[in-house]
C-alpha cells in the first residue's frame, strides 16, 4: 500500500508546483527532495556550495530516496510503500529555462544559448549520474531515460505541459494510480508562480501551452538540440521535433 510519494524531475520542470498541489489536494506524505533550510543556510557560510548538499543526501538517501533532481534508477526498485512520480518538460523549452536559470552553474548565464548547448555539463554528486556530460542536452536524455525505467515499478510519468493544461486531472491521475484519497471534494490550485513572483499560473500556462518560447530559438540552436536528443524519449513523451 502506497503511503508516500517521491517526486523526481529536472530543474525548471514544474516540480515545485506539483509538490504544492499534492500537499493541497492529496492525503499522502511526500519524501523530502531538497535540503532542509539549515543546510541551505550553511551553504552560504562554507566554501564550495555543492559538497554540503551532496553530503546531506549521501546520509539521508535511505529515508528520502535522494535529491528530487537526481536520476531515478539508482533508487529502483522503491519500497512498496513509496509511489514514484516523475516530471518531464519539453526539451526545447527546458533548455531555454536551464540557460536562463542554471542553478548550480551560474557561469552558464554568461554565455550565449548556442555556446551553452555545446558546453560540457558537470553534474553534482547528488545527480547520481556521473560527473561530466557532453552537454546539457545529454542531461535531459539521461534523467528522462531513468524516469522511463521507473515505469517498471509502477511509477507515474507526467509532463509539465499536461500539468499546466489540466492540473485537476493530473491530481486525479495521481490519486487513482496509487489508490490514494483526496483531502477535499473541490480541487485547489496554487496561482502564484514558484519561480517568478511577478508571474501567475495563467502566465505560465499561456507561455508554455502556446509554445511562446519558440520565438527564442533560431535554426542553429534547433539543429544543435536535434542532433543530441534521444528520439526514443521524444516519442515516449509525445514531443514533436522542431
Amino acid at each position: 500500500m502506497v503511503n508516500s510519494i517521491k517526486l523526481y524531475g529536472e530543474r525548471n520542470s514544474a516540480t515545485n508546483y506539483l509538490r504544492i498541489l499534492i500537499d493541497l489536494n492529496i492525503d499522502v506524505r511526500q519524501l523530502r527532495g531538497v535540503v532542509p533550510e539549515y543546510v541551505a543556510l550553511l551553504q552560504l557560510l562554507l566554501p564550495g556550495r555543492e559538497w554540503l548538499c551532496d553530503f546531506y543526501f549521501s546520509l539521508t538517501t535511505e529515508r528520502n530516496l535522494g535529491w528530487k533532481h537526481s536520476c531515478a534508477d539508482p533508487f529502483l526498485p522503491p519500497p512498496e510503500s513509496v509511489g514514484i512520480v516523475t516530471m518531464t518538460k519539453n526539451p526545447y523549452a527546458w533548455l531555454l529555462s536551464l540557460h536562463r536559470s542554471p542553478h548550480h552553474h551560474p557561469a552558464s548565464r554568461k554565455v550565449d544559448f548556442e555556446t551553452f548547448l555545446q558546453k560540457p555539463w558537470r553534474c553534482t554528486g547528488r545527480d547520481r549520474c556521473g560527473e561530466w556530460l557532453g552537454n546539457p542536452i545529454e542531461l535531459w536524455n539521461l534523467k528522462n531515460r531513468s524516469y522511463l525505467k521507473a515505469e517498471r515499478f509502477r511509477a507515474l510519468n507526467l509532463t509539465a505541459e499536461a500539468l499546466l493544461s489540466a492540473p485537476d486531472q493530473v491530481i486525479e491521475r495521481i490519486r487513482d494510480h496509487f489508490d490514494l484519497s483526496l483531502k477535499r471534494v473541490s480541487f485547489i490550485n496554487h496561482d502564484a508562480s514558484t519561480s517568478d513572483p511577478g508571474r501567475s499560473f495563467e502566465d505560465h500556462r499561456r507561455y508554455y501551452l502556446a509554445e511562446a518560447w519558440r520565438e527564442q530559438l533560431d535554426d542553429q540552436s534547433v539543429s544543435i538540440i536535434n542532433g543530441a536528443l534521444d528520439p526514443l524519449l521524444m516519442d515516449a513523451f509525445g514531443y514533436q521535433w522542431l
